[in-house]
């Protein structure tokens, strides 16, 4: 699910998703943002037995927001993986549950780049949906804006329509 441009980076909008067990060449830089993560969630995975994913990556997938300016690019990224990630509570009526995971923020700029962890995001798994209708995002979403004054990504969560006040953040990003 590709993320929408726009052009007021104040405005909330929605976070994108990128699946990492065997990422596409749009999921790519995620996975490489996340490598060392990955690599320790495939051998949990084979540390019981499961050699499923001998040629991918265990199940993993993530949630990004990315603010792009002329002179550089930012993401901040939520990993979700079984190991790596904890409930937080479920909507059985949206089949979806919300789980506190750990979270990056990259800066790309000057072909350099700089990864931070970010300490632990919000990431909502959605389970399957009748007849494949996508997840209703005003009842469970997952947001994101640039705070263009503060200098702030932000993030939050709606979960079974309304906010989560546990998932609602502000990363700054480092400034030159």
């Amino acid at each position: 699910m590709a993320q929408s441009l726009t052009h007021d980076p104040n405005a909330w909008r929605a976070v994108a998703y990128a699946d990492l067990e065997l990422p596409n060449s749009e999921a790519v830089p995620y996975a490489s943002l996340w490598a060392d993560r990955l690599k320790k969630n495939n051998d949990a995975y084979v540390a019981k037995g499961d050699t499923r994913f001998a040629v991918a990556n265990a199940p993993a997938s993530e949630s990004h927001i990315v603010v792009r300016s002329p002179t550089k690019t930012v993401v901040l990224s939520v990993l979700h993986t079984l190991t790596g990630c904890l409930p937080i509570r479920t909507d059985p009526v949206g089949n979806a549950t919300l789980k506190r995971c750990p979270m990056r923020l990259a800066i790309y700029q000057n072909g350099r780049s700089t990864v931070a962890d970010a300490g632990s995001g919000c990431f909502i798994e959605y389970g399957a949906q009748p007849n494949n209708v996508r997840p209703d995002l005003a009842r469970n979403g997952a947001m994101g804006a640039y705070d263009v004054q503060a200098k702030t990504i932000r993030a939050g969560i709606v979960f079974q329509g309304e906010i989560a006040p546990e998932c609602q953040f502000r990363v700054p990003v480092p400034q030159p």
